[in-house]
């Protein structure tokens, strides 16, 4: 999907209430949040699908960051989990692109420098809540956007942060 084409607030803000009156906290969340990562790696744990699936369990293991900022769907708060230059380094990522696709089907790719760049994290918790489906998780590409110029975050940036990512590709 081309950034530019994100669906507006108020249309993802309708889909989010919408699974949430479905009731998401069935087969996806009952088994706990994973991410599979898979394309341009070395390592993966599932070779019949040339991926690497993180369990909550193998997450909880990685170094967590946090990052206190506001964005354009949430007041200020503190975002936590593992930096996405670690997370990548782990299956060794040897891409230039990294796409994110969500469970609500958007899908956004990203330079793999940004990672090198920035201290961006895959948030799994907002204020010490985990991300649920039916609130942007269970996983969020965040930005440390208060040490960011405003240059660097302007434009289409913000396409960027992408939520519900369940899966990862490295091109």
């Amino acid at each position: 999907m081309n950034p530019t084409a994100r669906p507006s607030l108020r249309a993802r803000a309708a889909v989010l209430l919408l699974a949430g009156g479905l009731s998401l906290t069935g087969a996806a969340q009952a088994a706990g949040a994973t991410l599979t990562i898979s394309g341009n790696i070395d390592r993966f744990n599932d070779p019949a699908k040339r991926s690497y699936v993180f369990s909550e369990a193998e997450l909880d293991k990685l170094p967590m960051r946090e990052i206190t900022t506001a964005t354009d769907w949430t007041p200020k708060g503190t975002f936590r989990g593992p930096l996405l230059r670690d997370l990548l380094a782990k299956v060794g990522a040897r891409g230039t692109r990294i796409k994110f696709l969500g469970e609500d089907n958007y899908n956004v790719t990203i330079p793999a420098s940004d990672f090198s760049k920035y201290d961006a994290i895959l948030a799994r918790t907002w204020n010490n809540k985990p991300l649920q489906l039916n609130s942007f998780g269970p996983f969020w590409v965040m930005y440390p956007l208060p040490s960011m110029s405003t240059s660097e975050t302007s434009g289409i940036f913000i396409a960027k942060l992408a939520w519900q990512v369940t899966r990862i590709e490295v091109k």
